[in-house]
C-alpha cells in the first residue's frame, strides 16, 4: 500500500458509504440479489480504508512500464533471475491467490497481463494487512523488482503496493462471462473486463480507419468535415432522425449520408475530398444494421466509375495489408451455415452486370423485357412464390422496369456474392444522383461492391448536368409529397452548387462497420461497434 499522509487531508468517511447512499443513477433495485450483497461487502472493505487513512481513489501512479512494456523488457529472465532496477507498473486485479502470509495477484492492463507477489515481510504487516480490503476488479498499483517464480511465471515482488481504485461492482465470472447477449452490448466496460480479446476487434478498427485515411491521403485526398445537424437531408433513400434547434425554432435531421455537402466542395474548386463520418438512419435493425454507422465517403474531379472501381478494390487490399499482413481472411458465412468461407480481396475483383446476375439467377431474360413484359412474367409465377414476400403481389403493378429489376436483384443474387465482386450498371430509379449510362438510357453509371453477401459500398459516375439534377429531385420531391418517407427533399442549395458548375466526377461510399467485419470476421456489426444501438434496458438486471 502506498504510505498514508496525513489522515486531515483523507476522508474519514468515504462520501458514497453509509445508510441511504445507494441511490439515483445507481438503482439498486434492479441489482440481482447476489450482487447487491456483493457490493456491501466492498463499501464495508472500502470503509475501513478510509477509517484507516487511506485515500482508495488517489490521483495518479508515477507507471514506468505497461505490463506488457514489462514482458518485453524482461521476458529473457531464465531460473530465478532478477532485474537490477525496480518497475512501476499497475492494472487490474482479475485473479487472487491467498497463501496466508503471501498472495499471488494477477494484473492485466491494455498491453497484457503479468503476475505479483506480495510478501508480508517484504510489505510490512500493516501494508500487507490492508492488501486484505483488495478485491477483483480493483485497481493496483506495485513497484518493485521483476523475477521468475519456481513454476517459471515472470513476476513483479512487490516492494510497495497502492490501491488505485476501489472497484465496488464486481467482474463477470471469468468462466461464463456475461451470458445475456443484449448485456453484451450495452454493459461494454463489463464485457470487454470479462472479454479483453473482444478488444483486439476494435484495435483492428482503429487502424483500418487510419489505413483509409493514409491510403487517400496518399493520393491527394483532402479529409473534410460536413454537418451532422442539417436543414435538409439528402443523399441516400433513407428515412432520417429529426431534432428541434430550439434558438432558431427550425427542424434539422441528423445526417443520413454527406454527399450533397461534399458535392459542393467539388463545385466550390477541391478536386478531392473525403470525409470518415457517422450517418443517422431512422430504419431497421439486424446483423448488417445500426441506426448509426460510419461511412467514408470521398470525391475525385475528372473521374467516372470507372475510376472509382479500381480505387475501390486498391484501397480495400490496402487496409488489408495494414492490418491482417494479408488480403485474404476467413469469414462466417450465411449461405454456409456459419462456417469460415476463405475470401480474397486481392485486386482485381469480378466485375458483373447487374442485368446479367438477374437473368442468371432468376431464368428471366429482364434486358429483353419491357416493363409491361417483366410484370407480366413476374404476375406468372405461382401465387406462393416466396419472391412475393419481398414484393407483394399487389405492388407490382405499380413498380417501374428498374424497380423490379432491382427487387429481383436483392431476391435472387445478392445472397450469392459470398466472394468480393462488383456489381455495375443499375437501373436508372435507384438513384437520382447518378449520370446516365453513356450506352443504354435504361441504366445509370453506377457499381456496388459485394462480400460475403453485403453490399459494403456505392459509387457513381456523379451526376454534374443542372437541368437534369433538378429535374429528378423534383421527382423525389413528389414522390416525398406522395407519402414516400424515403424520397429525398428538394434541395436548393445544392442545386444552386450544381448550376455554379461541378466538374466530371466519381465519387464512393463505403461502410466502414462492414469493412471492419470482414477484416475481424465478425458477422454481427454490433460487435464491431463499441456502443452500438440497443434497447435501454429499464427495469433489467445486471447479469451475474
Amino acid at each position: 500500500m502506498r504510505e498514508r499522509t496525513a489522515s486531515a487531508a483523507l476522508p474519514t468517511r468515504h462520501p458514497r458509504s453509509g445508510h441511504g447512499v445507494i441511490r439515483g443513477k445507481d438503482r439498486p433495485e434492479t441489482l440481482m440479489g447476489t450482487e447487491q450483497e456483493l457490493r456491501r461487502v466492498r463499501l464495508a472493505k472500502l470503509q475501513a480504508l478510509c477509517d484507516a487513512g487511506i485515500n482508495p481513489y488517489p490521483y495518479r501512479f508515477p507507471r514506468t512500464h505497461t505490463l506488457g512494456q514489462v514482458r518485453e523488457c524482461w521476458g529473457h529472465l531464465e531460473g530465478e533471475a532478477m532485474s537490477e532496477g525496480t518497475v512501476s507498473a499497475a492494472g487490474r486485479i482479475t485473479n487472487w491467490r491467498d497463501m496466508g502470509k503471501t498472495v499471488f495477484a494477477d494484473l492485466r492492463d491494455q498491453s497484457g497481463h503479468i503476475q505479483v507477489y506480495l510478501n508480508q515481510k517484504t510489505l510490512g504487516a500493516e501494508a500487507f494487512g490492508l492488501m486484505r480490503h483488495a478485491d477483483l476488479g480493483d485497481f493496483l498499483g506495485v513497484t518493485g523488482r521483476v523475477f521468475r517464480t519456481r513454476t517459471g511465471e515472470l513476476s513483479v515482488r512487490a516492494e510497495k503496493a497502492e490501491l488505485l481504485c476501489k472497484a465496488l461492482r464486481p467482474l463477470p465470472d471469468k468462466h461464463s462471462g456475461l451470458k445475456n447477449p443484449e448485456l453484451v452490448h450495452r454493459d461494454r466496460s463489463s464485457y470487454f473486463t470479462s472479454d479483453p480479446e473482444a478488444r483486439e476487434v476494435f484495435v483492428k478498427r482503429a487502424r483500418a480507419i487510419a489505413a483509409v485515411r493514409e491510403f487517400l491521403s496518399a493520393r491527394g485526398f483532402l479529409e473534410v468535415e460536413t454537418p451532422l445537424l442539417q436543414p435538409l437531408y439528402g443523399g441516400a433513400a433513407a428515412r432520417p432522425f429529426k431534432t428541434h434547434v430550439h434558438a432558431i425554432d427550425e427542424t434539422y435531421y441528423l445526417q443520413i449520408s454527406p454527399e450533397l455537402y461534399l458535392k459542393r466542395l467539388i463545385a466550390g474548386g477541391f478536386d478531392r475530398v473525403f470525409t470518415v463520418c457517422k450517418n443517422f438512419r431512422n430504419e431497421g435493425i439486424d446483423k448488417t444494421h445500426n441506426p448509426e454507422f460510419t461511412m467514408m465517403e470521398c470525391y475525385q474531379a475528372y473521374a467516372d466509375y470507372t475510376d472509382i472501381l479500381e480505387l475501390t478494390e486498391n484501397l480495400y487490399a490496402h487496409v488489408f495489408r495494414t492490418v491482417l499482413g494479408a488480403t485474404t481472411v476467413g469469414v462466417p458465412s450465411d449461405e454456409a451455415g456459419g462456417t469460415l468461407v476463405e475470401l480474397r480481396f486481392e485486386p482485381p475483383w469480378p466485375r458483373y452486370r447487374m442485368l446479367d446476375l438477374v437473368q442468371q439467377h432468376s431464368a428471366l431474360a429482364v434486358g429483353d423485357l419491357d416493363a409491361s413484359g417483366l410484370r407480366s412474367a413476374l404476375l406468372a409465377l405461382p401465387s406462393d412464390h416466396a419472391l412475393f414476400t419481398e414484393m407483394p403481389r399487389e405492388r407490382i403493378g405499380a413498380l417501374s422496369w428498374g424497380e423490379m429489376v432491382q427487387a429481383l436483384f436483392e431476391f435472387h443474387v445478392q445472397s450469392q456474392l459470398v466472394h468480393p465482386c462488383f456489381v455495375l450498371d443499375h437501373p436508372k430509379e435507384t438513384s437520382p444522383l447518378c449520370k446516365p449510362h453513356r450506352s443504354d438510357p435504361r441504366l445509370i453509371e453506377r457499381f456496388e461492391p459485394f462480400a460475403n453477401g453485403w453490399e459494403i459500398g456505392n459509387a457513381y459516375s456523379e451526376l454534374n448536368d443542372p437541368v437534369l439534377q433538378r429535374e429528378l429531385l423534383e421527382e423525389q420531391a413528389a414522390r416525398r409529397s406522395g407519402g414516400d418517407e424515403e424520397a429525398q427533399p428538394m434541395d436548393e442549395d445544392f442545386c444552386a452548387a450544381v448550376e455554379l458548375g461541378m466538374p466530371p466526377m466519381g465519387g464512393l461510399g463505403l461502410g466502414v462497420d462492414r469493412l471492419v467485419m470482414l477484416l475481424s470476421g465478425q458477422s454481427n456489426i454490433k460487435d464491431v461497434i463499441l456502443f452500438p444501438f440497443t434497447r435501454s434496458g429499464k427495469g433489467e438486471g445486471r447479469a451475474e
